[in-house]
């Protein structure tokens, strides 16, 4: 990710990057502990399972410390923990809102920073308002970036700032 700069850093990024820490040391024990005791093995089928989990884990907590807003040549990039990262062309790029997020129709408490491109549509972004002690559900299910309120609010004027060289005519 050497071409993408990221705007807007991590909200609370020190929890994502200890559970990725802890969860690779682990599957570094395991796998320590299966080579080196393979007589003493009863089960490689929970051996091979606490691999994929923890794998699965440590990936997922790798791509949160990841999430966000990336600027960089081609465009936009938004790169999120549980989806596949999408770059939007400068052309596509109007400007950013907050607005409330919706999960399943719902309004949230939370709000969510959205990209708006020319025509009015929107694409939700990773960074999230955090709501009341730590995060709403809404939050921590996506693996979003939180950001408190006021950095919120900051968070879509520098995106907003950082975007103006690219989408306004010269």
């Amino acid at each position: 990710m050497g071409q993408w700069r990221r705007v807007v850093p991590h909200g609370e990024l020190s929890g994502t990057v200890v559970m990725a820490i802890c969860c690779g040391a682990f599957l570094l024990v395991v796998a320590v502990l299966a080579v080196a005791k393979a007589d003493r093995v009863t089960s490689w089928s929970g051996v091979a399972f606490a691999f994929v989990f923890l794998g699965g884990l440590t990936t997922l907590a790798w791509r949160a410390a990841r999430a966000g807003v990336h600027i960089g040549p081609q465009g936009v990039l938004l790169y999120h923990a549980t989806k596949r990262a999408e770059v939007v062309p400068w052309n596509e790029v109007v400007s950013f809102e907050a607005h409330p997020l919706r999960l399943a129709g719902v309004r949230e408490k939370s709000a969510a920073i959205y990209l708006v491109g020319p025509l009015g549509n929107r694409r939700e972004t990773a960074l999230r308002q955090s709501v009341g002690y730590r995060h709403q559900p809404a939050d921590w299910w996506r693996f979003a970036v939180a950001l408190p309120a006021t950095d919120f609010v900051t968070a879509v004027n520098r995106l907003n700032e950082a975007v103006r060289p690219f989408t306004s005519p010269h």
